[in-house]
Parts: C-alpha cells; sequence; structure tokens
C-alpha cells in the first residue's frame, strides 16, 4: 500500500481527534451556561438540543479520528457523514446573532488600547472566516477519504 496515503489518513485521524478535543475543552471550560449566553435567540430546549449535538458531534469526530487511525472503514464513513452533516448545518453553527452576541461580549469583557476599535465591527467577518474553514476542513475530508486509493486502506 501506498506509505504516503498512509501517513495522511493518520494525519487526518490525528486531525480528527485534536479538533475534536479542542471543541470539548471549549465547551467545558465555557460552560452551558456561556452556551445559552451565546444562543439566546433561541428557546431554551433548542439551547439544550443545540448544546447536546454540540457535544454529540465533538465525541463522534474524536471516535471517527480514533477509528480512522485503526483503518476502521466504519469510522471513514462516519467521518464523512459528520463532515456532511457539518456542510449542511453551517450556518446554524455560526450563526449571525451569535456572533455579534460573541463580539458584543468581548467589548464589554476586554479593553483593547485601540481608539475606535470593537470586536463588534468583526462580527460578519469573524463568522464568514469560521464558516468557510469549517466547510473547507469539511469538504477535503468528504474529498480525501472518498479517493479510491484511500478506500483501499480501509478494506484490510
Amino acid at each position: 500500500m501506498d506509505k504516503k496515503t498512509a501517513v495522511n489518513i493518520n494525519i487526518w485521524g490525528i486531525l480528527l481527534i485534536v479538533s475534536s478535543v479542542y471543541g470539548m475543552i471549549v465547551l467545558l471550560e465555557s460552560g452551558y451556561d456561556h452556551y445559552r449566553y451565546l444562543h439566546q435567540e433561541y428557546s431554551a430546549s433548542i439551547i439544550a438540543l443545540r448544546y447536546c449535538v454540540s457535544w454529540a458531534v465533538k465525541i463522534l469526530g474524536f471516535i471517527s479520528g480514533v477509528g480512522i487511525l485503526m483503518r476502521k472503514d466504519f469510522f471513514r464513513k462516519t467521518a464523512i457523514a459528520g463532515s456532511l452533516f457539518a456542510i449542511l448545518t453551517t450556518h446554524l453553527k455560526h450563526s449571525a446573532k451569535g456572533f455579534a452576541q460573541h463580539t458584543r461580549y468581548l467589548d464589554e469583557h476586554f479593553d483593547i488600547p485601540l481608539e475606535g476599535f470593537h470586536f463588534s465591527s468583526l462580527t460578519w467577518s469573524a463568522m464568514m472566516i469560521s464558516r468557510t474553514i469549517d466547510m473547507i476542513f469539511a469538504a477535503a475530508l468528504i474529498y480525501f477519504f472518498t479517493r479510491p486509493g484511500v478506500r483501499k486502506h480501509f478494506r484490510l
């Protein structure tokens, strides 16, 4: 089997693990109250559902990363499905109101010594950058793991 492809598979598995662990740490450190604060445009039940889905996606990403390192085809397919889900729901994950709330929070809690600078002036660009990064990562993962040469590595 192609060693370069095997190394790239390992890199993708590690990226899934690292990004999932980072996301879990962020959720843990900020806590549910902060999550509820950022997404206050939704009802309490929708916020709770979003929070649970956020955890499920991160846990599934971690497990998929480990499964990919073990060359389990089920987890290759799970990572592809998770990436498709990320692409289809990126506008929900990175909502305009959530970003506006977050940049207002930053304006209130951090005093930047630049005259006239406000985090809230970066709301739209920060949201678009976050959406773009998530979509590129997900699309690249789908592209990589659907290539025939990569799929062969999972037919052990």
